[in-house]
Order: C-alpha cells, then sequence, then structure tokens
C-alpha cells in the first residue's frame, strides 16, 4: 500500500491508560482532599471504559456472479464478465466497526485496517473500497442514500429526488454519472440508507490491487459516528473454499480535551506522561481504544439448480 500506516499496540494503551489515570487520580485526589475523581481522572477513566470493536464480516459476505447485475438492472463489462467466466470468484463484503464511547469521552479519528490472508499465489485481491477517495465527500452529505454496485464494479449512490442535484455537485466529475433518483438507481444494493452524523469529516482510503486496505476518518466529533461501515469487492482464485482476515480498528481521543482535563496537576505528572502527552496529537494512537480480531470466512458458492 502507498500509504504507511502505524499500527497501535493494544496491551501497551491499555496499560498506559490504566497507569495515567492512577497518577491523575492521586495527585487530583491530594488536591482536592478527598476520593471523588476529579476532572483528569474522570476523563481518562471514560476513555478505559469506552469500547471499540467488530461486526461479523460473514454475515454480508455475498458472492456476486453475472446474474447479480442482471438481476439489478445493469450487466457486467466484459473483462469482469471474463474473469468471473475463467479465473476468478468475485465477492462483496460489509463489515462493521462499533464505536462505543463512554459519557464525556472524545475522539478525533477512526482507523480500520483489513488484511486478507493467505499470501501468495492464491491471495485475495482487493477489487474495490467503500468509502474511497473519490466518495470521501459522502462522509459530510447527512442524507441517507442506498449504495450500490454498478456493472463496472464501481459504487453507485441513490438519493430522494430533492436531494439528487446536491449530490451530484459533492461528487467529482467522473463520478456526477454515478448518483441517480433512488427508484432509477440500476446497481446492485449493498448499502441501503448509508448515512454518518458528521459535519466535517475527513477520510483517507487505501487499499485497491493488494490485499490490505485501511480507512482513516477524522473528525472533531468522531464518537457521534456511532457504527461505521466499511465495504470491500475482492475476488479470490477459482476454487478458493476459505480465506482468513484479520482487522484491527481503533479510536484515538481528543488530545486538546485530554490534556485540558489534566493541566491542574500536569506538573506533578511523572516525566513519562508530561513527555507523552507534550507530544499532543501524536501521542494519540498510544492511547487509542482498540479492537482487533480474525476470522476464518467460508466463502459462499453459487447454488445449483437441481
Amino acid at each position: 500500500m502507498s500509504d504507511n500506516l502505524s499500527l497501535p499496540n493494544i496491551q501497551e494503551a491499555d496499560t498506559l491508560l490504566s497507569d495515567l489515570f492512577q497518577e491523575v487520580q492521586k495527585w487530583e485526589g491530594t488536591l482536592a482532599g478527598g476520593k471523588k475523581l476529579g476532572t483528569g481522572a474522570a476523563a481518562i477513566e471514560s476513555l478505559l471504559k469506552s469500547q471499540v470493536s467488530f461486526g461479523n464480516p460473514q454475515d454480508r459476505l455475498t458472492l456476486l456472479t453475472e446474474e447479480t447485475f442482471k438481476g439489478s438492472g445493469t450487466e457486467l463489462i466484459g473483462i469482469y464478465k471474463q474473469q468471473m467466466q475463467t479465473q476468478y470468484d468475485f465477492y462483496y463484503m460489509t463489515l462493521t466497526v462499533n464505536l462505543r464511547p463512554q459519557p464525556g469521552a472524545q475522539f478525533t479519528r477512526l482507523t480500520c485496517q483489513l488484511d486478507f490472508h493467505p499470501k501468495g499465489s492464491n491471495e485475495p485481491i482487493i477489487q474495490n473500497i467503500f468509502p474511497n477517495q473519490q466518495w470521501r465527500t459522502v462522509m459530510n452529505f447527512g442524507v441517507g442514500m442506498d449504495i450500490g454496485l454498478n456493472g463496472n464494479l464501481e459504487w453507485s449512490a441513490g438519493v430522494d429526488s430533492t436531494w439528487l442535484g446536491e449530490l451530484t455537485n459533492l461528487l467529482p466529475g467522473e463520478l456526477k454519472t454515478n448518483a441517480a433518483n433512488k427508484n432509477e438507481l440500476k446497481a446492485f444494493m449493498v448499502m441501503p440508507e448509508y448515512k454518518y452524523e458528521l459535519s466535517h469529516a475527513e477520510i483517507t482510503a487505501v487499499g485497491d490491487g493488494s490485499s490490505t486496505c485501511y480507512w482513516r476518518i477524522q473528525d472533531e466529533e468522531i464518537q457521534k459516528v456511532g457504527t461505521a461501515k466499511f465495504a470491500v469487492v475482492f475476488k479470490v482464485p477459482k476454487g478458493t473454499e476459505s480465506i482468513n482476515l484479520r482487522g484491527i480498528a481503533w479510536a484515538e481521543p481528543n488530545m486538546k480535551w485530554l490534556t485540558a482535563d489534566v493541566r491542574d496537576v500536569f506538573s506533578e505528572l511523572s516525566d513519562r506522561f508530561k513527555n507523552l502527552l507534550r507530544r499532543k496529537d501524536e501521542a494519540a494512537i498510544h492511547l487509542a481504544r482498540i479492537a482487533n480480531e480474525e476470522w476464518s470466512l467460508i466463502l459462499p458458492k453459487a447454488t445449483t439448480k437441481g
């Protein structure tokens, strides 16, 4: 992949947050003369209790065939027809990442990386991901869209006619024809009513043509995302019965919020935490809430007509 991605360490993040909580609680208790949690300790506790988790990737794992698209009012282009007939089986998968922040916890970045296995001659190849760079503007659209796959194995979006003009204006020139009225969308439906409640989100997405992909969503109030949905179209050599998938997702805390809440005891903290917090946004990944899972996916096969 062209953009290097630094991965967090789950054990390190848990240990750092727990140790920071103990230090802040100790010094805030000294200042307040009691055992009630102070502002800083309460903020860190809210991070410790916040959770990130994955949905089940097998849930919406779907075999894509020529008939899949014909039944949706569209037709595959020649190259994909040929590959499906002679070389590859194509699949569509939706994976959800659930961010469950505790009250008061603030996050600014959510990242998800998927790594398909095996590697080598039987390596899965990612055909397309959603949302990708071209579709990043939909993160801030705020209106429910039906997302589908057209005959070019590209993404299309359907909205109510009252919103169509606005959506079309958001998309780059080459994608304007991929927006349509919901009732006229000719595509295999994959994510009905796709919508994020974010207003200033930025997204980086990388992965087409390899066996690894990732998404990074940045927003000052990313905790409002709740459940993020990511879609992948991938292909495997014909005859492949199963693959392994490794996923890691993490939410990085808002360091402005965190450092402001511990400022009253900052001077009393140990050097390791002073140095960590002075790094501000660079330190966020070391205090992230993280999910790390691996799945063995049984690939669906076409049903034979008896």
